[in-house]
């Protein structure tokens, strides 16, 4: 991050996520109340956003900041495994998108999912998913090799389409959306943690190269 960047982070998602907490309130923005709540002018706030919409859309990453804040005041945080840490951010941004469900609902698709891994959401969710894995010491060694920046990307996209699905789930509760959480944490667990993408990779090395020497071996005689 460089020196411009830092300096400027703090008033990014300070303005961001009160544009996204007025929106809320009123189901639309008013940039000249924003001016007036923010008690920033309007040259400071066009300095950082080029836009109405890259202001909104950048309370969704500053949603994702707001998590990386919490995460630190979690005492062993990294210790938890894999399906834990999934959970523990899945449930707490759907909990911060169902303070600002009317926002979300309006919002999303247009400045989120049509842009897919272009949106500064899907960025800072790589990022997130990145941190989980790299500091995971149970997963199995194949899993490891395989945890590299297509996954991340992969699972942040996976993680837009269950936004997607949270917004038009109409289950008493969102249940739906807890039951399918619960069960891609535990698969992803499995997955990552088992050994048999090991033993999977092994035998696919050995049948690979018996295969090549008895093909060899053929064409020799």
């Amino acid at each position: 991050m460089s020196v411009t960047e830092g300096d400027t982070l703090p008033k990014k998602i300070e303005l961001s996520l009160l544009a996204a907490e007025l929106y809320e309130q009123q189901g639309r923005l008013s940039m000249k109340e924003l001016i007036t709540k923010s008690k920033f002018s309007a040259g400071e706030i066009y300095q950082l956003f080029d836009n109405k919409n890259e202001l909104l859309a950048y309370a969704y990453p500053s949603m994702v900041f707001q998590y990386w804040a919490m995460m630190d005041e979690i005492e062993d945080f990294h210790r938890l495994i894999i399906s834990e840490k999934l959970s523990s951010f899945i449930y707490s941004m759907l909990e911060m998108f169902a303070d600002h469900e009317h926002f979300v609902k309006d919002t999303f698709t247009l400045l989120v999912s049509k842009k897919g891994l272009k949106s500064s959401f899907a960025k800072e969710l790589s990022e997130v998913y990145k941190e989980f894995l790299i500091r995971d010491g149970n997963l199995s060694i194949t899993a490891g090799l395989l945890t590299k920046g297509y996954v991340y990307d992969w699972m942040s996209l996976q993680f837009i389409a269950l936004v997607e699905f949270w917004i038009h789930d109409s289950s008493t509760g969102k249940e739906r959306t807890i039951g399918l959480v619960d069960k891609a944490c535990t698969l992803f667990e499995s997955l990552l943690y088992s050994e048999v993408l090991d033993k999977g990779f092994d035998f696919g090395r050995y049948l690979f190269s018996t295969l090549n020497e008895t093909f060899k071996d053929q064409k020799n005689k």
